[in-house]
C-alpha cells in the first residue's frame, strides 16, 4: 500500500488492523473527544514516553533494540512521581491527579 498509493476503503482498513474503529461521520468529532479525553487521563509523562518510544522504533534495527527502548522508558515510567499518584489513587479508589512528573 505503501508503494502503489492506493486507496483503502474503511472496512479494508479495519480487517488489516490500520484503524481502531469505523464511526458513522456524524460521530466522528464526538468519538474524537471520547478518544482524547481517555488519553489525557493518563500520566502526561506517560503519554510522552509511550509516544517517544513509538517514534524510536519506527527505526529500530531489531526487535532486541525495540524492546530495550520500551525497557528503559519502563523503568523510567516507575520512578517518578506519576507512578506513586497512579498507585495511590488505585488504592484510594480515586481519579489521579498527576502531575507529569
Amino acid at each position: 500500500m505503501l508503494l502503489t498509493a492506493r486507496f483503502v476503503e474503511a472496512d479494508e482498513a479495519a480487517r488489516l488492523g490500520l484503524l481502531n474503529r469505523v464511526v458513522p461521520a456524524g460521530d466522528l468529532l464526538d468519538c474524537a473527544h471520547e478518544l482524547a479525553a481517555q488519553i489525557v487521563a493518563h500520566s502526561p509523562f506517560a503519554v510522552t514516553l509511550t509516544k517517544r518510544v513509538l517514534h524510536a522504533n519506527v527505526d529500530a534495527g531489531s526487535l532486541s533494540q525495540a524492546v530495550e527502548v520500551e525497557n528503559r522508558g519502563q523503568v523510567l515510567a516507575t520512578r517518578g512521581e506519576d507512578f506513586t499518584e497512579a498507585l495511590d489513587a488505585f488504592r484510594a479508589k480515586r481519579v489521579p491527579r498527576y502531575t507529569g512528573r
